[in-house]
Parts: C-alpha cells; sequence; structure tokens
C-alpha cells in the first residue's frame, strides 16, 4: 500500500470512495467534491493499494494563519472491502506528516488537529482515541437539528 497526496489523475478513485462513504451519488458527483475541496485549499492524501487502485482518502484543511498552526482532519474514509486492516491508521500518520510539511514549508509548526463526528458515530469516535485525540468538546445540534457534534482533537507539540 502507498500513501501520497493526490493528484488530478485520482479523481475518479477519490470519487468511489467518496461515493461509498457518504451521501454522494455518482462517482462523477465525488469528482466534482474532489475538484471543488482542492480548489479550496483542502489536501487530499490517498491510499493506493499495489494495482494503483485508489482504496482510501484521508483530507485536511489549514485554519488561521499558518503561525496558528490550526488544521481539521476533515475525512477519512475507506472502500468497504478494505476496512480493518490498518489503512486509517496509516492514513491518520500520513495527513498529520502531510500537515506537518505544510507548516513548516510555511516556517510554521502544526500544533493542533482537531476533528469533528456526529456524536452517534462511535466508530469514529473510539479510532480516533486510539489515534491519542482527546474528547475536547460537544457542539449541541452544530449541522442537524437531531444530533451533537463531538470535537476531538490532538496537540503535536505534545507529541514531540
Amino acid at each position: 500500500m502507498q500513501y501520497r497526496k493526490a493528484k488530478p489523475e485520482d479523481a475518479s478513485g477519490i470519487g468511489l470512495v467518496l461515493k461509498e462513504s457518504y451521501n454522494i451519488d455518482s462517482v462523477k458527483e465525488g469528482e466534482a467534491v474532489f475538484s471543488s475541496e482542492i480548489s479550496k485549499g483542502h489536501q487530499y492524501i490517498v491510499a493506493v493499494d499495489d494495482s494503483g487502485k485508489t482504496v482510501g482518502i484521508a483530507t485536511w484543511l489549514s485554519h488561521g494563519l499558518p503561525k496558528h498552526g490550526l488544521f481539521e482532519l476533515d475525512r477519512i474514509a475507506i472502500l468497504p472491502k478494505f476496512r480493518g486492516k490498518g489503512i486509517a491508521k496509516e492514513l491518520f500518520a500520513a495527513l498529520i506528516a502531510d500537515a506537518q510539511r505544510w507548516y513548516r514549508a510555511r516556517r510554521a509548526k502544526a500544533r493542533k488537529l482537531y476533528i469533528l463526528t456526529h456524536a452517534e458515530n462511535k466508530r469514529a469516535q473510539e479510532f480516533y482515541k486510539k489515534m491519542g485525540c482527546l474528547h475536547e468538546a460537544i457542539l449541541p445540534k452544530h449541522y442537524y437539528d437531531n444530533t451533537d457534534e463531538y470535537v476531538f482533537s490532538l496537540f503535536l507539540d505534545i507529541m514531540n
């Protein structure tokens, strides 16, 4: 498995991962999401198997000025038949390494990663805890009237 920055030619593979993992109707719509997010500064990391197939993605974006060192893990998604094989853990590590490189290139330091997840998404919450993230806050009815969002954070200064 290879973990690397996404390229424009990864669009259809990313579109498939998005379609299989989110409320996205088609690969074409997933490709459009990828294109739109890249144009807005989202960073995509892909997991590519030995045959060249994109089997997972992780996305992040910087918030505030680079000197603030704050970035958000927007999503981690793995194709269903590849789940449970440690790919998400490797994507998480690759995402942090990519963010650290991005901040260093701007003479800054990645300090804090945060993640929002639905209160009922216990699987994601357990994963983030295993990755060293702390449950930091609850945002009542943040996106939807019927569910809260949980904020998980990882303070990278503590890790260094």
